[in-house]
């Protein structure tokens, strides 16, 4: 059975706040220096859980937003566990204005991974 445009949507919503470390509220007051950084070679850098004075590498399996910078433009990204290939997947969701700028991008973008999944099934 397909689902409608309003159950994408709500997936996507769900599929995003399931990814990220924090509380929406909590990210949307963080500015993307305190984010972490993703590397050209897919690896994870941000401040350890228990110090956040020291960087630590994240472990493959960690979801979230992270920002890469590349000739001098940040992008933001997302990572996530895609539903449909059961594989850690990432969203560029370019330059943005805020951290809620870029949680909106990223439902769009997951509401486009859905609906694309959904129509190999």
């Amino acid at each position: 059975m397909s689902m409608t445009a309003e159950q994408i949507a709500q997936q996507a919503v769900e599929t995003v706040i399931k990814a990220l470390p924090y509380p929406r509220a909590q990210l949307e007051q963080m500015s993307i220096h305190q984010l972490p950084c993703l590397t050209d070679k897919a690896q994870i850098f941000g401040p350890a859980p228990d110090n956040a004075a020291v960087m630590e590498e994240y472990p493959a399996d960690w979801t979230g937003m992270a920002v890469s910078s590349s000739n001098g433009y940040i992008n933001f990204w997302l990572i996530f566990h895609c539903e449909y290939s059961k594989e850690r997947a990432l969203a560029c969701l370019g330059a943005q204005p805020s951290v809620s700028a870029a949680i909106d991008t990223a439902c769009l973008r997951v509401e486009d991974n859905i609906r694309t999944w959904s129509t190999l099934k």
